[in-house]
């Protein structure tokens, strides 16, 4: 029967062996860490898109409240839940006025607010007309960027057809009933406002209906 026989090994075996164990460790290990870095990888989410820049209320906004610095600020929101006319500059809204009310944190668009200056952006033939009205009930639903007709209350005569309100006039009259509006009108319109307006008859007063 054959005999294995062990040779002892010299010290500088010894060290190469110790060392190459060293290496195979170390070795495992980085490998372990690398597939434990490629697992987590896959299975934890990409971070969420942060979603376009918005610009909201940071309070309240009545209808007909001028829209300064303070009154608005940038927040980013995931595209799916951004209305359609979003305003994402601050500064294209500074100046414009409310058209509708608005709660703090909610998008501002640009059906929200009207021209910035009473007749800013509309047709340059188009002069500001004061629009005076006795109804306190259509008066608290009329604001800025609603479009109307206008009518005599003595005889029911058109004199403006859609015509844009821009802005209401703060106050009442001394009676505390009439509520006043400015309104772009052409001067055509604007005379015939004027005259009825002004004319001195019992009953004699102005309406509206609104537009769609």
């Amino acid at each position: 029967m054959t005999r294995s026989i062990r040779v002892p090994l010299r010290g500088h075996d010894r060290r190469s062996v110790w060392r190459r164990g060293v290496l195979r460790r170390i070795l495992a290990a980085v490998l372990l860490a690398a597939a434990v870095y490629a697992v987590t990888t896959v299975l934890v989410p990409a971070p969420p898109d942060p979603g376009p820049v918005v610009v909201v209320a940071t309070s309240d906004l009545a209808v007909g409240d001028e829209i300064t610095a303070d009154s608005v600020r940038t927040v980013r929101m995931p595209v799916s839940l951004v209305p359609d006319g979003a305003l994402s500059d601050p500064a294209s809204a500074h100046g414009a006025l409310m058209t509708a009310p608005l709660r703090a944190g909610e998008v501002i668009t640009d059906l929200r607010v009207s021209p910035r200056g009473p007749l800013e952006g509309l047709d340059p033939d188009l002069v500001l007309a004061h629009l005076p009205l006795t109804e306190p009930d259509l008066s608290a639903i009329l604001g800025p960027g609603t479009r109307v007709d206008v009518l005599a209350t003595v005889d029911g005569a058109v004199l403006a057809t859609d015509i844009l309100v821009v802005q209401r006039v703060p106050g009442a009259d001394a009676t505390g009933v009439t509520q006043s509006f400015l309104v772009a009108v052409t001067p055509s319109q604007a005379a015939r406002l004027a005259a009825a307006a002004g004319a001195d008859l019992s009953g004699q007063g102005l309406t509206v209906v609104i537009r769609r």
